[in-house]
């Protein structure tokens, strides 16, 4: 079966991979890079299932980060904290990230408290919740 829409659901970035956050050395950061990496190829593997996805060249994408608290963080930080995950959810979908074409970004609040991220492929990331 092809799909035209995806719904992957990811946690709360680790700290660390937030760019404004000062990291150290590269070695030090380089494993939360790869875990993040794979965690966004399992989890589109995972919402994948068996099926195939059947994408255009352009592909929407809605990115909705539901904070685990009030703090103020901007969206470009947010989004720069999941860049690894994108990569590897483009890796699970056989495209090159530069086909995310528009992308939404949203926020809101976990009403657990725990954070996670929503990230919406296709046809249905065009469209509000």
């Amino acid at each position: 079966m092809t799909l035209d829409h995806i719904t992957i659901n990811l946690p709360w970035p680790d700290p660390i991979l937030f760019p404004n956050r000062r990291r150290g050395s590269f070695r030090k950061f380089q494993p939360f890079i790869e875990a993040a990496r794979q965690s966004g190829f399992y989890a589109a593997r995972q919402a994948l299932g068996r099926n195939i996805a059947g994408l255009s060249d352009q592909v929407p994408v809605k990115i909705t980060f539901a904070a685990p608290d009030r703090r103020r963080r901007d969206l470009d930080g947010m989004l720069g904290a999941i860049k690894h995950n994108l990569d590897g959810i483009a890796k699970a979908l056989g495209v090159d990230d530069s086909r995310f074409v528009p992308v939404t970004l949203d926020r809101v609040l976990d009403p657990n408290k725990q954070g996670f991220v929503t990230v919406e492929i296709g046809a249905c990331a065009t469209h509000s919740s």
